[in-house]
């Protein structure tokens, strides 16, 4: 089932046990069933918010463009409150007046509460796990609810029970019934604004995370990992740092740790990778050229090849002498070169594996001037690095 199908369960169980309750209640005169009653009420009515907030918390919109998520975080610390208002009014009653029971009618409050505490049992175990399969922290926090309910028949049943022997406790029962309903509302709240506040995921998924980071061999080390919990949903952002290499695989690396991440942690909506490098490294450009200063078209028909770095002075050059696209790709291989400049890529298949295995980038030019066309991809590299 959906999950808002689970919140109509829950809210029709509710509706009749409140209404059970509250006729057994007026019957027996029993003050903790009267109680109950008011409480299975104010489970409905949470009910009914568990429904709404599950129902558009998916929803997006242009001005919300993540998404309505923390409406079920927004549901559940509603929820709290009804679990409150529902102490008070039991509290209330218990402190003041006097509590008398009806041993005629106590086999039907009896009855009424044993179906209670069975059918709120069985509904929180499936409601609870459904929540953490379907990852709904309002499932989970009406489950506990509905949880509640059942502690509370289980109290009411031996207030009975002792009222059918004889002996009216009523009145403390109803007490101990304020007590629990307090210790939930109160837990569901700091759960609950804690998630609204974007607290921290917890530790387990957090190192979880990490390592899949750290299991890239690029990945030198994680300089920043958050992670937000909200709605049921991870939020990651990371900072990692990536050995020396070619500049053209850093992006790629990235992209493939956030893929893994998403594959392997559940619930994950976004996950941003910010990198750098570990160590400060020069890029390094070579230009192909034929006769003097002319680039060359051909990369069976290089004379020389100029290796520019980046913050460095004169250019390297160096006269190539090979006999095939093999060998060039072998040579730009040992000269740790990150991007050569040609008029075309290689015809070789073997030569273009040497290059993508290596991770250099050919740049295809119709620029003549070798100058021109290294100004060519500073200035792309350049307005890359402005719009990042």
């Amino acid at each position: 089932m959906r999950k808002e199908h689970w919140a109509l369960v829950s809210l029709s169980l509710n509706l009749l046990q409140s209404a059970l309750k509250f006729v057994a209640g007026l019957l027996t005169g029993s003050l903790s069933l009267l109680g109950e009653s008011v409480h299975s009420l104010s489970d409905a009515s949470a009910s009914v918010i568990a429904y709404l907030s599950i129902k558009f918390s998916e929803k997006k919109h242009r001005k919300f463009p993540y998404g309505l998520y923390k409406l079920e975080n927004i549901g559940a610390i509603v929820i709290a409150f009804f679990l409150i208002l529902a102490a008070y009014e039991i509290g209330h009653r218990a402190l003041s007046g006097n509590v008398s029971i009806e041993r005629e009618y106590l086999p039907v409050g009896i009855g009424v509460v044993v179906f209670s505490l069975v059918s709120s049992l069985t509904l929180s175990f499936l409601e609870r796990r459904a929540g953490k399969r379907l990852n709904s922290p309002t499932l989970i926090a009406d489950s506990y609810h509905t949880l509640t309910d059942a502690f509370g028949s289980l109290l009411v049943l031996i207030s009975l029970s002792a009222a059918y022997l004889g002996y009216n406790y009523d009145r403390y029962f109803a007490l101990a019934v304020v007590g629990l309903i307090l210790y939930t509302a109160l837990g569901l709240l700091k759960e609950q604004v804690g998630a609204i506040l974007d607290i921290s995921a917890d530790e387990e998924t957090i190192e979880r995370i990490r390592e899949i980071i750290l299991s890239f061999p690029e990945v030198e080390g994680v300089k920043r990992l958050l992670v937000r919990s909200a709605g049921g949903k991870l939020f990651i952002d990371a900072e990692i740092l990536l050995r020396p290499g070619s500049f053209m695989r850093s992006h790629a690396i990235a992209d493939e740790i956030e893929r893994r991440i998403v594959r392997e942690i559940d619930n994950v909506e976004m996950v941003f990778i910010h990198y750098e490098p570990a160590r400060e490294e020069k890029l390094r450009i070579a230009v192909f050229s034929g006769d003097g200063e002319a680039l060359c078209r051909d990369f069976s028909k290089v004379n020389k090849m100029f290796v520019f770095e980046e913050r460095s002075g004169n250019p390297k050059v160096k006269e190539v002498k090979v006999s095939s696209e093999e060998e060039v790709a072998k040579l730009l291989v040992r000269e740790g070169v990150d991007i050569v400049i040609c008029g075309h890529h290689p015809e070789s298949s073997r030569a273009k594996w040497i290059l993508h295995r290596n991770g250099i980038f050919v740049w295809e030019t119709d620029k003549e001037n070798i100058y021109e066309a290294l100004s060519e991809v500073s200035k792309l590299r350049l307005d890359g690095s402005k719009k990042e």
